[in-house]
């Protein structure tokens, strides 16, 4: 599946048997598929805080291979199902394809992949991987709490070279 289309789950006749995604069926193939070109960013569609984010990302970044999709979305919606990540994480994550599985970065070990991602003088903060997880999460989910009050919803318009990468858009 090329990444400049937005991802479907895959449809079956009605009768026929549908592979499930525990049993290593065609909604993981599909996506593991899609997730062989690299992870993909889920953010919070309906979050300015969230939608800036993506568009520092995009200003930053050195390597131009993470794609990205509302968390809202069909595709995100599915890798956060397969990734076991509950519904009430609805901010970053982070999602790759890791030892045959989808698996999940979320809440501040999800920024902190982003910020390795982009590099440069952006990678030193991911030596807060020394602090642990909860403490980081805390402040992160606090963070959270107030990001819509920090900035209203803003519509994320990606350039026409960009658009390939976000999975959610047509």
């Amino acid at each position: 599946m090329q990444s400049s289309q937005a991802w479907q789950p895959p449809r079956t006749d009605p009768g026929t048997a549908a592979e499930s995604s525990q049993t290593g069926g065609r909604v993981i193939l599909a996506l593991a598929d899609l997730l062989e070109d690299g992870p993909i960013l889920l953010y919070d569609g309906n979050c300015g805080v969230c939608s800036q984010a993506v568009q520092w990302v995009l200003a930053h970044e050195r390597s131009h291979s993470l794609r990205f999709a509302a968390i809202e979305s069909a595709v995100g919606s599915e890798l956060r199902r397969l990734a076991g990540v509950p519904v009430d994480v609805d901010s970053m994550l982070w999602a790759e394809w890791r030892d045959g599985r989808v698996h999940a970065d979320t809440r501040s070990s999800a920024l902190l992949r982003v910020l390795d991602y982009v590099g440069g003088p952006w990678r030193w903060l991911t030596a807060l991987r020394v602090v642990p997880a909860f403490l980081r999460d805390a402040g992160y989910r606090t963070f959270a709490k107030w990001r819509y009050r920090l900035r209203a919803p803003s519509c994320l318009v990606p350039s026409a070279h960009e658009r390939a990468r976000f999975l959610d858009l047509r």
